[in-house]
């Protein structure tokens, strides 16, 4: 059977390059991603799903992006994916005299808008790490870069 035109838009076999695997040693199962190249059409966007199960501090310093980013937090328990399975604290802020804290234990997304300052990024809790937290990050650059502040 001859290869469809549309292949070009499919990408199979996502792998999240070792680098940034090994950003987090302390997630233990392989990461699930893809960094973007003209190859799908665009260059301006990066993905990553992290089974996050055991607590730790992914990122500890607060700051900002130049570009646009979604945090999402799922629960790994596949019959109940609401259920975050633990316990996750994020801090936002529009400046860094303006930050708060907010815990989540429910699935949730979080848009973070460029400039917009972000982090400490804490998993707290995780309840069953055969049913890790899921934590995919999504933003719309080909390169992630902290803003200069």
């Amino acid at each position: 059977m001859a290869e469809s035109k549309l292949e070009r838009y499919i990408r199979r076999n996502m792998q999240v390059p070792e680098d940034i695997q090994k950003r987090h040693l302390e997630v233990k199962n392989p990461v699930l991603g893809l960094v973007s190249d003209q190859s799908l059409g665009s260059k301006n966007f990066s993905l990553s799903w992290w089974p996050i199960s055991e607590p730790f501090e992914m990122v500890s310093e607060t700051h900002a992006h130049d570009f646009d980013q979604f945090l999402i937090f799922v629960g790994g328990d596949m019959k109940s994916m609401p259920d975050l399975g633990g316990e996750v604290e994020l801090t936002l802020g529009e400046s860094e005299d303006a930050l708060e804290k907010f815990v989540f234990t429910t699935a949730t997304v979080v848009y973070v808008p460029a400039g917009m300052m972000h982090c400490p990024l804490n998993f707290k809790k995780v309840n069953n790490p055969a049913k890790p937290i899921l934590f995919h990050d999504l933003f719309f650059a080909g390169e992630y870069k902290r803003k200069e502040t």
